[in-house]
């Protein structure tokens, strides 16, 4: 899970992590990548617009607390990553129903979608192990956050 941690920066990520809905959450995770300057202000809209989009057609809620809000748009040129821990969860639709209180976010350059498809794959798969979930949950600071992923190897 290396692969997450060489993408995550440390300023990305949010703890505590509250919103009202999925829409909500979705523009709070934007409103920081844009805040710590990861996104352009003038592209927080449409980058906005494609990740609600993505949700219209199927749920990133992918399950058991795990959500991964994606997309891939040409206002990046390179993979931008936000983290967001919700102890308390936040009602995302997911496909299980079940509150969501890990989001890791992936804003995906138009032409790399298919190179970051092994990322979002290695994500699921270690936020499958109820373990760490729990680790990654419980995390107040990044060190916490890198020890969660580095014990899932």
């Amino acid at each position: 899970m290396n692969q997450l941690l060489e993408i995550l920066d440390p300023k990305n990520i949010i703890f505590n992590f509250s919103a009202t809905s999925k829409e909500d959450a979705i523009r709070k995770m934007m409103a920081h990548l844009v805040q710590t300057g990861s996104i352009e202000k003038s592209n927080e809209e449409e980058i906005i617009v494609s990740l609600l989009n993505r949700e219209k057609s199927m749920s990133t809620g992918i399950g058991s607390g795990v959500a991964i809000p994606h997309c891939s748009v040409h206002y990046v040129n390179e993979l931008k990553c936000a983290m967001a821990i919700a102890p308390q969860g936040i009602d995302f639709e997911a496909l299980d129903h079940a509150l969501v209180q890990i989001f890791i976010m992936l804003i995906v350059p138009k032409n790399k979608f298919q190179d970051h498809i092994k990322t979002l794959a290695l994500i699921a798969k270690t936020l499958n192990i109820p373990e760490e979930r729990e680790k990654l949950i419980k995390s107040k600071n990044f060190d916490e956050i890198q020890k969660a992923f580095l014990s899932a190897n």
